[in-house]
Formats: C-alpha cells, structure tokens, sequence
C-alpha cells in the first residue's frame, strides 16, 4: 500500500508539473499575442499620424494578414493542447489529479477569456484600421487637390519630402519587427513540437500504469476474497465466544453454588468436631468422677484421699506437654492452657497448632495467666 500511495504522489506531481508547464506555455503565448497586439496598435498609430503611399499600405494589409494567420494558428494549436489535456484529465481516475485539472482548467478558461478579449480587440482594431483605410483614400483625395495648390508652394514640399523620409524609416523600423516575429514563430514552433514528444511519453506512461491499475485491480478482488472469509471466520468465533461465555457463566454459577456448599459443610463440621471435643471433655470429667468415687471406697482414709486429690489438682495445673512446667498462657482460639516455654518452642518452629484440638493460632493468640 505504501508503494502504491507513492506511485499515485509520484503521478500527481508528475500531472502538477504537466499542468504548470502547459499553463506556462500558454501564458507566455498570451503575452507574445499581448505585445504583437501592442505592436499592432502603435503601427495603427503610427499609421494615422503620417499619410502613406498605397503600396505601403498593401504590404501592411498582407503583414497584418500574415499576422492574423500566425496567431490563428497559434490558437489552433492551444486549443489542441486543452483538448489533449481534457483527454489526460478524463483518464486520471485519482480525485487529487481531477482536483488539480480542474484548477488548471479554470486558469486555462481564464487565459481563453483574455485570448477573447485580445480577439475584441484586434476586432476593434480592424475596423478601426478599415475605418482608417477608408479615411486615408479620401485624404488621398484631398491629397490631389491640395497638390494643385502645394506646387505652388516650395516649402509645403520640403515639409512632405521630410514626412516621407520618416514614413520610410516607420517602414524599415516594421520590416525589422516582422522579422522578430517570424523568429518568435520558429521558436513556438520548436515548442510545440517538444510538447508534442512530451504528449506521447505521456501516452507511453498511460499505457504503463493502465497495466499495472489491471494488476492492481486483480490483487483487489483477491484480497476482498480472504476478507470476507476472514470475516465469516471472526463470525463463527464470535458466535463461539458468546456460546462459551454462556458457559463460563453457568460453570461460574454452578461454582458459587458448590462453593457456598462446601462453606456449609466446613461449618457444620467445625462445629461436630467442636461439639465432640466438648463430649470427649465431659466424658473425661465423667471418668475422673468415677475414678474418685473408686479411690473412695479404695481408700478407707481420708488424708489418703485428699492427698491424691490434690496430686490431681497439680496434676492438672501441670503443662499437658512437658508434664514439668506449671500452666502459664492460654490460647485465645481454644482457651486451652499450657506453659510459655511449650507454646514458644512451637511457635517458633512453626507448629502453629494447639497440642489438644490443633487450632491454629498466631503471635497475639496466646497471653500468659498468673495463678495465685
């Protein structure tokens, strides 16, 4: 795509260039028709300040002619160049180049509107040269008449002889002005015919790029080919992804449900669990209940007895684990009591659990108790 993109830059600029050269052409053809026109209006001058001769007349008329056939022919040959341009716009399909014709066009309109108005003008100054024409035969007229009366006076002579010398350098000075001109034919000439080799490289060039648009046009449809196909596929893994959302959501659900499950189920066990160690307790107390009762009919004595029971009692103020220490610290999560050194050690080493019900507890889940 990017070389595409540079190709059809690589046109434009090359239709811009095109278009500027020929606007240039033309422009300089106008201002050539310009000055020849200019040139036109001081030989009129010229032509009613000083009285002529007829042939000097005649060679002016063919002169202005020959003029008027030069710039008819130049005309020609400009509209042949718009029309070769209307053609190359008709056949650059890009919007930018179009865009640009049509700039160029409106130059080219403008420029034919000046080439009307030179032509109004060397209209006006044909009839103006008829009218002068006209005009210069009845001074010729008068010329016949006043010659009857100038014989009779020299010095009217002397003053027409020195008119006619300068008529004769107007003349000279024309003669050289048409010989530039024919010059600046030949030049338009040889430039036309450059912009007629330049039109068919330019032909050449269409040729060429009508070519590879083919190609390129053939890669098109291949590729708006795997699109589409691209695009059905993208709709059967949409329609894939929604259809396993919808999955997702009930697996999700079904989840939750197990979830919220099995969270009932730990409770309840928990609470078993904590129910039978509070049985396994009072069955224990039970016992030792009926171990007194036993020790009662046992022992006859009564200093016996109290001093088992009170082996029982520090028995039981004893540390459950080392059976050495006496209870110093109770668990928070249990409210089982041991001594300080046991529950360091497993904290410690990372036996975070109470020794009778394996509760987990933490570093603010045991505090030590005082005895008295």
């Amino acid at each position: 795509r990017e070389r595409e993109r540079e190709r059809e830059r690589q046109r434009s600029e090359e239709i811009k260039r095109k278009d500027s050269d020929t606007l240039k052409l033309l422009r300089a053809e106008l201002k050539k028709a310009q000055e020849s026109q200019k040139e036109m209006k001081l030989l009129l001058d010229m032509y009613k300040s000083a009285p002529k001769e007829q042939r000097d007349k005649v060679q002016l008329m063919a002169a202005e002619r020959k003029s008027k056939a030069e710039v008819e022919e130049l005309r020609g040959r400009i509209r042949e160049l718009e029309e070769k341009e209307r053609k190359d716009s008709k056949k650059l399909a890009d919007e930018d180049a179009l865009r640009k014709i049509r700039v160029a066009e409106e130059q080219i309109d403008h420029l034919q509107k000046k080439l009307t108005a030179t032509k109004q003008e060397e209209e006006a100054l044909l009839s103006e040269m008829d009218v002068t024409g006209q005009a210069f035969e009845d001074m010729q007229e008068q010329n016949i008449r006043l010659m009857q009366q100038l014989r009779e006076k020299d010095d009217a002579n002397f003053k027409l002889m020195s008119e006619r010398i300068k008529s004769n350098q107007i003349y000279k000075l024309l003669r050289e002005e048409k010989e530039e001109l024919a010059e600046q034919v030949l030049a338009l000439k040889t430039q036309v015919d450059a912009q007629l080799l330049v039109v068919q490289k330019l032909e050449e060039k269409e040729g060429v790029l009508q070519n590879t648009l083919a190609g390129l046009e053939k890669e098109l449809g291949l590729r708006t080919q795997a699109l589409e196909l691209n695009k059905r596929k993208a709709v059967e893994a949409a329609q894939l992804a929604e259809d396993l959302k919808v999955q997702l959501e009930h697996t999700q659900a079904k989840l939750k449900e197990i979830q919220t499950s099995v969270s009932d189920n730990r409770s309840a066990r928990e609470r078993e669990s904590f129910n039978l160690k509070r049985a396994q307790e009072d069955l224990s107390r039970l016992r030792r209940k009926l171990e007194k009762q036993k020790k009662v009919e046992v022992y006859t004595d009564a200093d016996e007895i109290l001093q088992e029971e009170i082996n029982q009692y520090k028995a039981k103020l004893r540390c459950p684990c080392c059976n050495t220490r006496d209870k110093e610290t109770v668990l928070t999560k249990c409210f089982h009591v041991f001594c300080y050194e046991c529950l360091k050690t497993r904290y410690d080493t990372r036996q975070r659990k109470c020794p009778k019900c394996n509760a987990a507890f933490g570093a603010n889940d045991f505090h030590r108790i005082y005895i008295n």
